[in-house]
């Protein structure tokens, strides 16, 4: 079966390589090509590469050069095609740049096939001859946190995104955050991101059956982190069902390092399912009464039907002393120790508010930026951790 990726083509091609026997074509439209939000070569898995890319004309002839010499660079076994009717000196430009090919708009069908064959040909020559392959980090064992909280407004989301932020800082371009509110989730919002393809798009058929046609339904971070959006209206989730999210959640934990889920207020199927895949989970209180004894019964229920991990961490957001509740009596009540602090920061909402979580600030930061990086290392070393002797901590 050869792996084809087609790059800007309004489907008159996509139709005539999906005939040919043996192919299985993927499409991205020239305008989620051209987005600042989109990184083409991040989107490629080194595990499941295709075989040739078609560089179609919609996509402009400087932007195709640019990516083509990346992917060139990256994975000199994928086949580079441009199509266009191009002047002498733009193809030459075109061959340095790393295309193989260069094939007319009106080319026929037999022309195709050809190239098509050169392409196959010429991957079992390269791999047998042992041309260099792209030098990858081995795989690391996948993990897959979940922050969770019984209700609305206690800073989840602003774990979440602060959160991916640091675990980036630790595994670059291996960390992805999912937005798994699916009516309301503002996970996109929150990081100033304006996607081409949310999670409505990544649970359809052709996305859970091929990794490559998921990565390319994520959203780039500045920061060097994939986002998978919520979409944008309540109603477009509404018919998903738990194995849609546990698949979705297997296909991601087989590509990257760290997958952090930010979940819904409550424990909804789409929750639940997330928990079933869920190795570290992240419980959210602040220090409101019924916000703590919410958090006691949502944890007393995970444990009487198993789905509590036994790599928790319970984090005290917007602490605040003046609440006249203290950290011990939050563990009383909850029957957990209260693992990491972060306190009450004004700057969090601000920060959230301009699409900037307080994370890519770390200057002025201060108290929470601090909670946050120690919210990350205790995740980054949990298996280390996890028989450790707890150390009783307090609000500053």
């Amino acid at each position: 079966m050869s792996r084809v990726l087609v790059l800007g083509d309004d489907g008159h091609l996509v139709g005539r390589i999906n005939v040919m026997p043996g192919t299985q074509v993927i499409s991205l439209s020239a305008e989620r090509i051209q987005s600042p939000q989109f990184d083409l070569l991040r989107s490629l898995d080194p595990q499941a590469l295709p075989d040739v890319v078609f560089f179609c004309e919609e996509v402009p002839i400087e932007l195709s050069l640019e990516l083509a010499a990346a992917i060139d660079e990256a994975y000199p076994l994928v086949d580079l095609v441009l199509v266009g009717d191009l002047p002498a000196e733009t193809v030459l430009v075109a061959m340095r740049s790393g295309f193989r090919d260069i094939i007319s708009t009106d080319a026929t069908d037999n022309h195709l096939e050809d190239v098509m064959r050169r392409a196959g040909n010429r991957a079992v020559d390269l791999g047998v001859a042992g041309a260099p392959t792209p030098i990858t980090v081995p795989p690391e064992e996948s993990r897959v946190i979940t922050v969770i909280s019984p209700k609305g407004g206690v800073g989840k989301t602003s774990i979440s995104t602060n959160l991916a932020i640091g675990m980036a800082e630790v595994h670059p371009s291996s960390v992805v955050l999912v937005d798994l509110d699916l009516q309301f989730g503002d996970v996109a919002s929150t990081l100033d991101l304006t996607p081409t393809s949310t999670m409505e798009h990544a649970l359809q058929p052709d996305a859970a059956a091929d990794n490559l046609v998921l990565k390319t339904m994520l959203t780039v971070h500045p920061s060097g982190f994939f986002v998978l959006c919520g979409a944008d209206s309540p109603a477009a989730n509404e018919k998903v069902a738990a194995p849609q999210i546990k698949r979705l959640l297997h296909q991601l934990s087989m590509q990257f390092a760290v997958v952090i889920v930010d979940t819904a207020a409550g424990l909804d199927e789409s929750t639940l399912a997330a928990l079933e895949a869920t190795d570290d989970v992240v419980v959210v209180s602040t220090m409101d009464v019924s916000c703590v004894r919410g958090v006691r019964k949502e944890v007393d229920l995970l444990n009487e039907i198993g789905l509590l991990p036994a790599s928790r961490t319970l984090a005290l957001n917007m602490a605040d002393r003046q609440t006249g509740m203290k950290v011990k009596d939050v563990e009383a009540v909850i029957g957990l120790p209260v693992d990491v602090v972060i306190p009450r920061s004004l700057d969090v909402q601000l920060a959230a508010n301009h699409g900037q979580p307080l994370m890519l600030r770390k200057k002025r930061g201060g108290p929470f930026v601090r909670a946050i990086g120690a919210l990350v290392d205790r995740l980054h070393r949990q298996g280390e951790l996890t028989d450790s002797k707890h150390k009783r901590l307090e609000v500053a």
